[in-house]
């Protein structure tokens, strides 16, 4: 017989999960909401869950676990992407808190919260119930999709709360910049509150400004679950962001200085997460003390061949993690790069992830990127370099990186762009990437 795991844990039936439109949702009504959506949702085996507001998420994605429905979280809500996910699988439906939907596609709008009242228990879930099915971004091949169960999630989250030293005698609340239909987001935004007793914010702030002003509205012990992007964003800016006890970073490598910066203007520790959608988050770290990644309580580390291993924890069995990794011992390693970051110019070797680094760095570079092209001829690598500056123009940023980086790694060329097509976790598709890129060269070859 299956174990049972609750839908919330560490909550008093009063206590606020989140907050709509200003008014406290109680854990009591949360449970009662989210059994009353359960009874009305479409008999489908699977549920796309695209509401914006985060609480509206964790409603549906709570109904649907009562329903015994399993929810797919697509890398992207691009319309091409979540009609493919519809057609692979035909027993599905949308779930959303908006009228903007795809046309032709069964869809099922969350009711508004003053529709839902009323007081429940906490629903009981079997652990071995199939929760979610994520989606790798493709960027490799198609998308792969990996199945979690309710017993991994509710491991993987409460353990989380410890690995990051959150857990102590008062209740976190947090603040996601990160959309929950993520993985780390699903991870620090849903399940980490649900399962510890936190508060979360309901909204998805992007802008410093915005992140500034929802922090100021939520009660004392605040987190914060951004990205790389976003911190940089609101470093930049030195956005004020009131009473932080700590951050929480993830999607790609932080730099030492972004973070050393961080935290001597907000006084509070940044914590990074390295995971993967496949195995979900896997080691900690604060890059202010160690460059080195600890894997998670219960979890280890094992070599076979060129590939790394990983198991133990929140995890049903052991899995292959997809990055180069060299390991310290069988609890911490070093991260080396991502499949493809790697490039060799004129037979050196760099890696895409440290260029985009240096260039970052160039005062008045507000974001930018190195790439290898897709016109390269055959063992004639180089590089190009999309870049977001306003006030430079390419030969002040490439003078810039010549005192940077070795001259065989200059991007030919560098395009100036308005923006990047990063999407919500700051990753940006290969497809708009180089799509940016054609754009981008044609219209300096229509003003040469």
């Amino acid at each position: 017989m299956s174990t049972e795991f609750p839908l919330l844990s560490g909550f008093e039936p009063s206590a606020t999960v989140s907050w709509s439109g200003g008014e406290p949702i109680s854990a009591a009504r949360f449970c009662a909401a989210a059994t009353q959506l359960a009874a009305v949702l479409p008999r489908r085996r699977y549920v796309l869950n695209v509401c914006e507001d985060r609480l509206n998420f964790m409603l549906g994605f709570a109904a649907a676990l009562i329903a015994q429905q399993v929810s797919l979280l697509p890398y992207s809500k691009a319309p091409g992407v979540v009609r493919d996910l519809c057609v692979s699988h035909p027993d599905s439906y949308f779930l959303a808190d908006s009228g903007d939907l795809p046309a032709g596609l069964p869809a099922f709008i969350v009711p508004p919260w003053c529709a839902l009242e009323g007081a429940a228990a906490v629903p009981q879930l079997p652990s071995d119930l199939d929760a979610l099915v994520a989606f790798t971004s493709g960027s490799t091949g198609r998308p792969q999709a990996h199945s979690k169960t309710w017993g991994s999630l509710v491991s993987d989250a409460r353990s989380l709360y410890s690995d990051l030293g959150m857990a102590g005698n008062d209740a976190c609340c947090v603040l996601g910049t990160v959309p929950p239909q993520h993985v780390y987001g699903l991870e620090t935004t849903v399940m980490l509150p649900l399962q510890n007793g936190a508060s979360v914010h309901s909204g998805i702030p992007l802008l410093p400004a915005d992140v500034t002003t929802a922090l100021a509205g939520m009660p004392a012990n605040r987190w914060l679950a951004t990205t790389p992007l976003h911190l940089r964003a609101c470093v930049a800016d030195r956005a004020s962001l009131p009473g932080l006890a700590g951050i929480v970073c993830a999607t790609m490598p932080l730099s030492v200085e972004l973070v050393r910066e961080a935290e001597q203007m907000w006084a509070a520790p940044v914590q990074e997460i390295y995971g993967c959608t496949e195995a979900g988050a896997v080691a900690v770290r604060r890059l202010a003390r160690t460059e080195r990644w600890h894997v998670r309580f219960g979890m280890r580390l094992q070599q076979k061949g060129p590939d790394t291993w990983v198991e133990g924890g929140h995890l049903p069995h052991p899995m292959r993690l997809p990055d180069h990794i060299e390991l310290n011992s069988d609890t911490e390693f070093t991260f080396l790069g991502r499949p493809g970051d790697m490039a060799k110019i004129a037979g050196k070797r760099v890696s895409l992830e440290a260029l985009n680094h240096e260039l970052q760095r160039v005062p008045g570079v507000r974001d930018g990127v190195f790439f290898v092209p897709d016109d390269c001829p055959p063992g004639e690598a180089r590089l190009a370099a999309l870049v977001v500056a306003p006030e430079l123009d390419a030969g002040a940023i490439l003078r810039a990186l010549r005192e940077r980086i070795d001259s065989v790694f200059l991007p030919r060329p560098l395009l100036i762009v308005d923006a990047l097509p990063r999407g919500a976790t700051g990753k940006i598709p290969r497809e708009g990437l180089l799509a940016l890129a054609e754009a981008a060269q044609a219209r300096s070859r229509r003003s040469a």
